[in-house]
């Protein structure tokens, strides 16, 4: 039932956004409070596993009103091989839902706007310009994987450069095609607008929000060098194992008692190879705020990847004393390296500051209060919302 003086707006996901556990699905809940405050919504998403798709709304999570469709990984695989001869980017195959595609299709009249969670959902509904539609990129992902194609070798190289093309090119004609495209930070934006010459709208740039918790943590006298992030995703694999067989070393060689805890559900094999006495491999941890509050510092040593780092926010937001490299640092803007936050390129570099910092308590604890209240400034809720707002409203 609609309330009074709000209209209704489809919000479409490519997977079931809650309970909340990545940061796609931070990204895609932030968006759905924002969007509540200005509209009824529905919310429809596509899942591959049945018992995911008859759950009950989340109440918690202010969802009211929510429907899954149901789709196999074997019919994802099937059409993402089916799409490698056309133009339309693999992972917008490997989600496409064609059960969903007919509820959309059968029930676009009732209602007034149309929200995609990203350029996997895009599909549905791009040929229909019959409601206002919005989108959220959330990254460039098109810079994604072009980073990613570098970081891999022949064949895997030639896939993702092709993906990166159509995504490209699919990013380009979304932002001229619908009436409001949102993403995440001016690094992200300025990639799709440096490649599409004459072609590019502007896009609405909305930062992700962060919690600021009134604690903080106690900088202890340990040496606990830590990161979060999920596991199976192919940046963070690549910053784990870089950082394990590069960077590690060169700290256990000037203090041995280092530890190195690697936090994240899913951990790819190539991840768990790394497990020794100083590297810890926890696989999913109900908390992993735990594991910042016992750290000393957090690492999150980026080598691709677009769109700013969750995992860097939540970190600075607690107090926590982060480095990490420039591709993580991507979107932070009006950042001085070695005050909120220090960033570091090179192997040998990178380990130094970490000596430096874990062998000084006092700075740990400045950049830690600094960061903290660079978060507070530029990424509470109040202050994306405020900016949402706006841009809504234009």
């Amino acid at each position: 039932m609609s309330t009074p003086n709000k209209k209704r707006i489809l919000f479409i996901c490519s997977k079931k956004p809650f309970p909340v556990q990545d940061g796609g699905a931070i990204r895609t809940m932030q968006m759905y409070w924002m969007l509540s405050r200005h509209f009824d919504i529905d919310l429809i998403y596509s899942c591959s596993n049945k018992t995911e798709c008859g759950t009950e709304p989340d109440i918690s999570l202010g969802i009211k009103s929510q429907k899954g469709f149901y789709l196999p990984k074997w019919k994802s695989l099937l059409q993402t091989g089916g799409s490698l001869f056309s133009i339309i980017p693999l992972q917008c195959a490997y989600f496409f839902n064609r059960e969903m595609a007919k509820f959309i299709k059968s029930n676009l009249h009732n209602y007034d706007y149309i929200f995609c969670n990203n350029i996997r959902t895009a599909l549905y509904i791009v040929n229909d310009s019959s409601c206002t539609r919005f989108i959220d990129f959330v990254d460039a992902i098109s810079m994604n994987y072009q980073g990613a194609a570098l970081k891999h070798s022949f064949p895997l190289n030639l896939l993702y450069r092709e993906e990166a093309k159509r995504l490209l090119r699919m990013e380009i004609k979304l932002s001229n095609l619908f009436d409001k495209a949102f993403i995440i930070s001016e690094v992200d934006s300025n990639y799709i607008k440096r490649h599409s010459h004459s072609l590019y709208k502007e896009i609405a740039i909305i930062p992700n929000s962060v919690d600021i918790p009134e604690e903080s943590i106690i900088q202890s006298n340990d040496y606990n060098i830590v990161f979060v992030g999920s596991m199976f995703y192919e940046p963070n694999i690549i910053a784990v194992t870089t950082f394990a067989k590069n960077v590690f070393p060169l700290i256990l060689n000037k203090i041995p008692t280092a530890k190195f805890y690697i936090v994240g559900n899913r951990p790819a094999k190539k991840v768990k190879r790394l497990a020794t006495d100083n590297i810890i491999v926890t696989g999913f941890v109900k908390d992993p705020k735990e594991y910042l509050r016992i750290s000393n510092i957090v690492v999150a040593p980026m080598y691709s990847g677009a769109g700013v780092q969750n995992k860097i926010l939540e970190a600075m937001s607690m107090g926590c004393c982060v480095v990490t490299t420039t591709i993580g640092s991507e979107g932070l803007g009006n950042i001085v390296n070695g005050q909120e936050i220090t960033i570091e390129d090179q192997y040998d570099k990178m380990a130094s500051s970490i000596i430096r910092l874990l062998t000084n308590k006092h700075d740990r604890q400045m950049m830690g209060l600094m960061a903290k209240n660079y978060v507070k400034n530029n990424f509470s809720f109040s202050k994306v919302f405020s900016v949402f707002e706006q841009i809504i409203n234009e």
